[in-house]
């Protein structure tokens, strides 16, 4: 929208109605097969993950259409526990299952994934331990 010459310097309107320019096109980043997003410094928990992660939310249908994003807090859609759970949905991410054979194998990737980050300087020795509780806690949310 261009308002005229003075208004990002002194929020002067001197086009009105404004002129509408050419539209601009509206990015979104790439996502791997479970739909985390692939840009940027990932996480153990999108390495190793348990569910999809999105930047932004639909409404719930009490609320609003449920085609329509309602802010940008995120979702959290958590994988299937098994196979035949994936399979009767018709989700086409792997179970957790199909993933990990166990919680202890879990946390042992995600723990490999956090020492590497710590060795290449992006977390702190420190985080270690509550990285890994949380992973505990999601694992138990939604696996168990």
């Amino acid at each position: 929208m261009d308002y005229g010459p003075h208004f990002a310097s002194g929020g002067i309107i001197s086009k009105e109605p404004p002129e509408v320019g050419p539209a601009y096109p509206i990015l979104v980043p790439q996502v791997d097969a479970d739909g985390n997003e692939l840009g940027g410094l990932r996480t153990p928990g999108l390495l190793v993950p348990l569910a999809t992660y999105t930047g932004w939310n639909l409404y719930n249908a009490e609320y609003g259409p449920t085609d329509t994003v309602s802010h940008m807090s995120g979702s959290f859609l958590p994988f299937h526990r098994t196979q035949a759970e994936r399979e009767a949905a018709g989700d086409p991410r792997l179970s957790i299952e199909e993933r990990y054979p166990d919680k202890s194998h879990y946390l042992g990737r995600v723990a490999e994934e956090a020492m590497e980050q710590i060795e290449d300087g992006y977390l702190l020795a420190q985080d270690l331990p509550a990285i890994l509780e949380q992973a505990e806690d999601i694992w138990d949310a939604v696996a168990e």
